[in-house]
């Protein structure tokens, strides 16, 4: 009797903190946030009134109005092709070679996984200063080269400071999804491959028509992962520009950041709500469109 309450006292003593940490930071936070997207906060009088769809009217508006609104709009979508046609088929071809054990492969492994694992808020800087206009090392070398005309302030010009922290996001985010990819790589039988080397097979349909097909279901996962990420954008944006310039790099959740540093708490709200429903929407059909390709048994 003893044994089996000290069992039933372990289990409630393990399961507590979790229960009450996702109560209140998921289920309170989000029902909260719904609440408030009806609601305007006057942040200077401290009154609090109800207008219904008043802030999701507000919201429409700026964003078919407003270039700040409207340009964090486009900028949160265009992440979704990133990860889609840019991140993930490059970490397929570069698990893909890796697991060809080239010369060197253990080596590109710890370099493409390190900026995984270096805070955000490092990586960032590092990154900073090798684009910088003055003393990053980018434009030295383009000036070495004699390609002065290719030398801008990446990240502080309009033209391309979208561009730049678009790289950076591939270049620091690439190196998670491919040592997923190669786990998964390397449970492919390898009487497969033996059978592609007796067939001639070139590597990249061997790339195309086994390792793909075989890998597809942990593919499909980094598809869904990559497409809901993409509305949660924040962090890269913020510490390398700030949305600038011009609000040019601005996304969804660094606007929202914005509104409730300005003490727009309802408007804030609303755009929440909206980018949650627009999210799971979008990725509900990405995940459908992708799960149609039939998956094959090891």
């Amino acid at each position: 009797m003893t044994s089996k309450r000290t069992r039933r006292l372990f289990i409630f003593s393990m399961l507590v903190y979790p229960v009450i940490h996702y109560l209140i930071f998921n289920v309170y936070v989000n029902v909260q946030t719904i609440v408030y997207a009806f609601r305007r906060w006057n942040a200077f009088t401290g009154n609090i009134d109800w207008v219904l769809f008043g802030n999701f009217t507000s919201l429409f508006e700026f964003v078919g109005e407003n270039h700040v609104y409207r340009s964090a709009v486009v900028n949160t979508l265009l992440w979704i092709p990133l990860h889609l046609f840019v991140m993930i088929p490059v970490a397929v071809a570069i698990a893909y070679l890796i697991s060809l054990r080239i010369k060197f492969h253990a080596f590109y492994r710890v370099v493409l996984f390190f900026p995984t694992i270096i805070s955000i808020v490092v990586i960032t800087m590092v990154f900073s200063f090798s684009v910088s206009p003055t003393i990053g090392i980018l434009n030295s070398l383009l000036g070495m080269a004699g390609l002065d005309h290719w030398q801008y302030s990446w990240l502080g010009d309009t033209r391309t400071a979208l561009g730049t922290v678009f790289f950076f996001c591939v270049w620091a985010g690439t190196g998670l999804f491919v040592a997923i990819l190669l786990g998964a790589i390397t449970r492919i039988p390898a009487d497969l491959f033996e059978v592609s080397r007796l067939e001639g097979i070139t590597r990249m349909r061997e790339l195309r028509l086994i390792v793909i097909p075989m890998i597809w279901p942990t593919i499909t996962t980094l598809i869904v992962i990559g497409t809901s990420t993409a509305f949660t954008v924040f962090l890269q944006p913020k510490l390398l520009t700030n949305g600038g310039p011009n609000y040019t790099t601005n996304t969804v959740m660094l606007q929202i950041v914005t509104l409730v540093g300005e003490g727009k708490f309802g408007l804030a709200a609303a755009f929440g709500v909206v980018l949650g429903l627009v999210g799971m929407a979008v990725t509900y059909v990405i995940k459908y469109v992708v799960e149609l390709r039939e998956t094959v048994e090891y």
